[in-house]
């Protein structure tokens, strides 16, 4: 197996809490807040329907920006989900935020759930993170839009060892 393959392993060893300090010292914290507090505060209010979103955006380079307190709330970026939770805008902050790539995000998803008894975090990973990994890696379907060929590259792992893994975390979750 490869050392990136060592290396996604590893993550399982750590808890969610440091995992979330590994990957802000690899990939440094947001410039920008998730969404604008004054758009988000006129969301709460019912004034708009729409929350307008900070430049947090890496797929550039292959990265996903995380909320570090989806172990808190689910779904931070659905605004029904922030509106019924009344997720605080603390929630949306710059510091509350930390990028990773495909597989690192998946992990984090897993984490979550496992600390959380899947509370929090299983969504994402069964439903979004899981079959991803599935689909780019193992079914060899590569994504075609620009952004996520990033994403899909950032994070490449053979057929075999993206199986491996995925077998490997939801061991962990307990699936």
């Amino acid at each position: 197996m490869s050392e990136k393959f060592n290396y996604y392993c590893s993550l399982l060893d750590l808890s969610y809490a440091e995992a979330v300090d590994l990957l802000l010292n690899k990939y440094g914290g947001s410039q920008d807040d998730y969404y604008r507090e004054k758009s988000y505060l006129r969301f709460f209010n019912g004034e708009i329907k729409n929350i307008t979103k900070g430049k947090v955006t890496r797929t550039k380079e292959g990265l996903y920006c995380h909320h570090i307190f989806e172990n808190q709330y689910s779904m931070l970026t659905d605004s029904d989900s922030l509106f019924e939770q009344r997720v605080p805008f603390a929630a949306q902050k710059k510091e509350n935020l930390v990028y990773c790539d495909l597989i690192e995000h998946l992990i984090l998803h897993a984490l979550i759930a496992k600390e959380t008894g899947r509370r929090f975090g299983y969504m994402g990973y069964a439903v979004h993170l899981d079959p991803m990994v599935g689909d780019w890696y193992i079914n060899r379907i590569i994504p075609e839009l620009e952004w996520e060929k990033n994403c899909y590259n950032r994070a490449f792992l053979a057929s075999n060892e993206a199986d491996e893994l995925l077998k490997k975390v939801d061991l962990f979750v307990g699936e």
